[in-house]
């Protein structure tokens, strides 16, 4: 064969490896391969694809010159200095001949050229910069551009190399900064480089000295080029990157010089944001993006440079923001109808009004039409798949966003910051004043009749006016005249008052049916505007009947959902924030809501009432009881409220004593009877409205009210305070626990209903699932089973109702009788306190789903952990819970650990051949059991570290009993944002307690199931996959490895078994860092703690782990107890130590286990230390000592161009 025709059979194999046909790509990928891994045949063949005398692909010679690169990185080092020298020069011989090459091939020429200098320069390759410049005397060629650009891009920007080739590059590069600078100035006047110039440029921006770019003409040539439409967005990133730049104040000082610039006459790039009504091309478009991201990183800088606090370091203020251009632009850019761009106006907004830029006369004059852009900022535009090409801003937002979950995403983060921007200026007097005054305008523009069916409009209103609400609170507090703060000058009192009293008007004038969007929002936005009424009875009484009569007014829904039950928490909003003027209004109230309960029970209903109406009335009931200082009192009012559900329920307890009966009585059965049907929904209503009512009461915080109203009881000794609901719902507790038992019953695999048709009512609902597989759909009109494809049966509509109804059903229940155990000491006087509390808690426990236990846990063992006043009912309980939860968690981590490790062989990792629906089934079916087993475990956590903190009783106070009910009832939404946390809500029983306390020292030592069982759970839980728990279970145990002696009574056999536990943990965890670290310090603490006693227990362990010789035990052991300069060994040191000795057992990171060979990369001869600053370096060379140091390696020439 001749080598010709070796070259064209390497030229087949390349082609064929992007073949369609397996086998061929298979074996050419082999012989390819083969090719590569002789580094002096693949030098030789890559050069001689570019042989002027054959034509070879252009994907073969960028395999060729692959083929350089590859050998340059990993095989430099090993070549002959001979050889190394022709690779040079055969590549500037390329860039020589070949200018015009395509840009997928001059860029890996490039490429080669910069790995061997990463490799060589400056020390072995003085003359690199010297060759440069002779490259770049050539006509049309920007090879020497492209080669600094890509150099300072792996070396500075990327940081491709270690530390000591990076630091001798850059010191070099420093050196010779200036002329390098100009260097490139030079190309920018070119118009064949101009491209290349500002990529070079843009790489010299990330490190050179700010000043460098201010004495040449660079700064107003980029500037310019901003008016071009080639050039114009290189220019930008070149100007984003400087202006972005760190460093110290007097390092950043000359970027102040940019507004002038960028604000000089003839700038015509500041005037695309104000032509609004047409939309501009997507070139133009992500031109004013990357501009805006300059203006953003420049105004960052005007706020660190003139906003300092020291006077030594306030730099004056541009001529360009004290004359208002710059603000001018500001305003363009929050007016912008993309809301992209329109983003970086309000960051740029609350980045000069945090760093108090702005004059206070600007401030003044410009708040108004901030506030105008905000009120219109706030609409949210809706994402539609077609647009005719009318509207503008949904074009830029089919150009920013893929699709509408995209889209949705940066909405949220978007309505973030016009929120903080509405916030941070309504916190002093003068600014709520403009704010309130631009609110009464917009709502004016929003009535006008051109505007009134404008939904959009409406929207934006009602969200405007609930950001100021929350500052205008303050003008009518309890116990306070109004505005007895002085928020308002009298003037503005009154005129906001009788502005406020009219737009009230209207708003009561509305009672549309046929449009009820439109009538929800308008209660929303009534409520905002409560505060103008200065709580006058009058007005209070007018707006409380008109929101009374349209929330329980009965409409037949075409809908699936109601647009008022979106709003209707409008009213607990109402007598949440200004129940103290709303609570004369009780009586009235409560008598017309116990009218309408009443009715929802008898025969005869004139007005049928929707669960969510039924519910709203009552928990603003309850809102208002708290206001009530009388326990009695409030004790009898709350049992009139629950007497209308404790007969439904008094009912239910009746007729039902087996599982049997309770699925006939609530018609869980494909075809119910009307009276089934009835019960169902009585009962699911009763507990819904029941949970709400008991949730909304709180106890007094004031000791003379809880003193003198009869609140304080003592029980056993302590004094606790009561809840006023206690009464009328102990009462209740056999129904409840009652309901709850048959509940889970239901579960069992004996049960009827796991026979029935309806057997998925003990599955996970579809919408559950897709908030664990995190596919949540923004439309809510839209079937959830459109978003979420499980292998779940396709319900018919009535049934996903159903399954829905019982899941929403079973969460309150469970959620009731968590808060339920929160009612001490009256639910634990009873009697039989313990069987009921025991018995149903753990009935069916073994066959609940995991999802169903998770809510168990969080919602009914968490609140009892806490609250539960008798450690003669806790220990018991405890006793049961804890081997159950042991055996049940480490079951499911073990079947997911298996699953995780992934088996890999050769490298390639072995897929099954099953279909493709059907693994992507699989797939989701696991993660949503891996999603559920770790928040299950960290939920459990949570639950013995409120046990092991729990402090005795007698330590409860006013202070931490403010509110009884401080069960966890976060969505799942929540959950999935906030995995490391156990408690979401912290209450004051959850803040940080000595670990254990003296009470949980108590249990652990008076129950051995108890202590044994909680050992094993934090212990051995530290292998399993889940970092989160792992982290908290490790801080639990490193609480209690000094009290182990104590707890484990000298069993050194339990003792050995936690230290393989934590060595089995490293084994699982190994790989990473922040866990391994916290692992090696849990095991030294328990070594440091327990080896004067048992070190021959701890030397039999570590003999055990493979590879691990007896003397590196016995030097393990002497290291230990050695002393540095007479003093202990640190942490860190014997974390090392026993870090060298668990080796073998430690996994290796991601990036150990795939990293491909070293880099043929050695460190050269080293440059003399160098400061930054300086700019004065002096290059010096080791064994070169015939060497003149102040040689300027030719660079003295660099800028002598000619034309030839």
């Amino acid at each position: 064969m001749t080598h010709l025709e070796f070259l064209r059979r390497i030229e087949t194999a390349v082609l064929s490896c992007v073949s369609s046909d397996p086998i061929h790509r298979q074996q050419a990928y082999k012989f390819v391969e083969e090719i590569k891994s002789n580094p002096i045949q693949s030098i030789s063949i890559g050069f001689e694809f570019f042989n002027k005398n054959q034509l070879f692909d252009p994907l073969v010679k960028h395999f060729g010159l692959q083929c350089i690169e590859e050998t340059i990185k990993y095989k430099w080092t090993s070549l002959d200095s001979q050889l190394k020298l022709s690779i040079k020069e055969r590549l500037w011989l390329l860039m020589t001949e070949h200018d015009q090459l395509p840009v997928h091939l001059k860029t890996i020429l490039v490429r080669c050229v910069c790995e061997i200098a990463k490799r060589e320069w400056p020390q072995q390759w003085p003359l690199f910069l010297d060759e440069l410049v002779a490259l770049s005397k050539l006509k049309t060629n920007d090879y020497s551009l492209l080669i600094l650009a890509y150099l300072i891009e792996d070396v500075i920007v990327l940081q491709t190399l270690n530390s000591i080739r990076k630091r001798d590059i850059q010191t070099t590069l420093l050196q010779h900064g200036n002329k390098l600078v100009e260097f490139i100035e030079y190309f920018l006047d070119l118009p064949n480089t101009i491209s290349s110039s500002l990529y070079a440029l843009t790489m010299f921006a990330t490190f050179l000295p700010i000043d460098l770019f201010f004495t040449t003409k660079i700064i107003h040539k980029i500037v310019l080029l901003l008016n071009s439409p080639i050039h114009r967005m290189k220019a930008a990133e070149f100007l984003s990157v400087i202006s972005d730049r760190r460093g110290k104040y007097e390092e950043r000082l000359p970027l102040l010089q940019l507004f002038l610039y960028l604000f000089q006459n003839g700038s015509h790039y500041n005037d695309v944001y104000s032509t609004v009504d047409i939309k501009q091309s997507n070139d133009m478009y992500d031109f004013m993006k990357q501009y805006a991201m300059v203006i953003t990183a420049l105004c960052d800088q005007l706020c660190y440079l003139c906003g300092g606090e020291g006077l030594n370091k306030k730099a004056p203020l541009p001529e360009q923001c004290s004359n208002g251009t710059f603000l001018q632009l500001l305003l363009a850019l929050m007016q912008h109808p993309s809301i992209y761009i329109a983003l970086y106006g309000y960051q740029m907004w609350l980045q000069l009004v945090r760093a108090n830029i702005i004059q206070e006369n600007d401030y003044q004059n410009i708040l108004p039409l901030i506030f105008r852009a905000l009120c219109h900022s706030l609409v949210k535009q809706p994402y539609k798949k077609t647009n005719d090409g009318q509207d503008v801003a949904l074009s830029y937002i089919h150009h920013d966003f893929e699709d509408e979950p995209d889209y949705q995403k940066f909405i949220g983060k978007n309505r973030a910051i016009l929120i903080r921007s509405i916030n941070i200026i309504c916190n002093t007097s003068e600014h709520l004043s403009i704010a309130i005054r631009i609110g009464f305008d917009y709502a004016d523009y929003c009535f006008q009749s051109v505007n009134i069916q404008n939904l959009l409009l409406f929207e934006s209103l009602v969200s405007y006016w609930q950001i100021i609400e929350k500052h205008l609170r303050l003008l009518l507090k309890p116990l306070e005249p109004f505005n007895n703060r002085k928020l308002l000058s009298s003037t503005d009192e009154l005129s906001f008052c009788q502005r406020g009293q009219a737009l009230i008007e209207k708003l009561l004038s509305i009672n549309n049916d046929n449009n009820l969007e439109f009538l929800a929002y308008s209660l929303r936005l009534l409520t905002n505007l409560y505060v103008f009424t200065r709580g006058e009875n009058t007005w209070t009484q007018r707006i409380l009947e008109h929101l009374f009569r349209t929330i329980t007014t009965e409409r037949q829904m075409v809908p699936k959902s109601n647009p008022l039950q979106k709003q209707a928490s409008c009213l607990i909003d109402l007598c949440l924030n200004y129940g103290h003027t709303i609570v004369i209004y009780f009586n009235d109230l409560f008598k017309v809501t116990q009218d309408l309960v009443r009715q929802q029970t008898s025969m005869e209903q004139q007005t049928k009432l929707a669960g969510w109406q039924w519910s709203i009335l009552v928990e603003c009931l309850a809102i208002l009881l708290n206001h009530f200082e009388s326990f009695e009192q409030k004790a009898i009012f709350i049992n009139e409220l629950v007497q209308p559900f404790a007969q439904i329920l008094s009912k239910f307890d009746l007729h039902v004593n087996d599982l049997r009966s309770f699925i006939d009585y609530i018609g869980l059965k494909p075809t119910p009877d009307a009276i089934s049907a009835s019960n169902q929904r009585l009962i699911f209503l009763s507990i819904h409205i029941l949970c709400g009512l008991l949730r909304r009461i709180t106890l007094p915080t004031d000791p003379t009210i809880c003193s003198n109203g009869g609140y304080q009881e003592t029980f056993d000794g302590i004094v606790y305070i009561r809840n006023p609901a206690a009464p009328s719902f102990i009462q209740l507790t056999h129904c409840f626990f009652k309901l709850l038992t048959y509940c889970h019953a239901l579960h069992s695999p004996d049960s009827p209903l796991s026979k029935s048709s309806l057997s998925f009512l003990s599955t996970m609902t579809d919408a559950d699932k897709a908030v664990y597989l995190q596919q949540q759909d923004n439309n809510e009109d839209a079937n959830i089973l459109s978003t979420t494809q499980t292998n779940s049966p396709i319900l018919s509509t009535n049934d996903r109702r159903l399954h829905n109804r019982f899941s929403s059903f079973l969460d309150r229940l469970e959620i009731l009788i968590g808060t339920y155990l929160t009612l001490k000491p009256d639910l634990y006087k009873l009697k039989d306190s313990l069987n009921i509390i025991g018995t149903t808690l753990f009935s069916s426990l073994e066959y609940i789903p995991d999802f169903r236990l998770q809510n168990i846990v969080r919602y009914c063992f968490l609140p009892f952990v806490r609250h539960c006043p008798m450690s003669t009912i806790m220990i018991p309980i405890f006793e049961s819970l804890l081997p159950f939860m042991y055996t049940k968690l480490k079951d499911k981590w073990k079947i997911i650990t298996e699953r995780q490790s992934i088996k890999v062989t050769n490298g390639n990792i072995h897929e099954s051949n099953d279909n493709l629906y059907q693994t992507q089934e699989r797939c989701e079916e696991e993660v949503i059991e891996e999603q559920v087993t770790c928040y299950l475990t960290r939920d459990f956590i949570g639950v013995i570290k409120n046990l092991l903190i729990r402090q005795h009783n007698n330590s409860d106070n006013l202070g931490q009993l403010s509110n009884g009910n401080d069960i966890d009832e976060t969505s799942m939404d929540e959950i999935m944002i906030t995995t490391d946390e156990q408690s979401r809500k912290p209450s004051g029983q959850t803040r940080y307690h000595q670990m254990p306390s003296d009470f949980a020292l108590k249990v652990l030592q008076d129950s051995p199931i108890i202590c044994q069982y909680c050992l094993l759970i934090l212990f051995d839980g530290l292998s399993w996959p889940d970092t989160s728990s792992v982290t908290k279970m490790a801080q639990i145990c490193q609480a209690l490895v000094k009290h182990l002696s104590i707890l484990i009574n000298g069993n050194n056999d339990f003792l050995r078994q936690l230290y393989i536990y934590i060595l089995c943990a490293l084994k699982i965890h190994g790989d990473n860092e922040p866990i391994a670290c916290t692992l090696l310090s849990l095991a030294t603490l328990m070594y440091d703690t327990f080896q004067q006693t048992s070190s021959n227990l701890f030397d039999s362990v570590h003999m055990e782990i493979p590879d691990v010789t007896n003397e590196q035990v016995n030097n393990y052991r002497d290291k230990m107890l050695r002393q540095v300069s007479g003093k202990p060994l640190s942490d860190k040191q014997k974390r090392d130590i026993l870090k060298q000795l668990v080796q073998p057992l430690m996994g290796q990171n991601v990036a150990q286990m795939f990293k491909r060979e070293p880099l043929a990369l050695n460190n050269l001869p080293p440059l003399i230390r160098f400061s930054k600053r300086s700019l004065h370096p002096v290059l010096q060379h080791h064994q070169q000592s015939n060497v003149d140091n102040e040689d300027d390696h030719g660079l003295a020439n660099l800028f002598q161009h000619t034309d030839d």
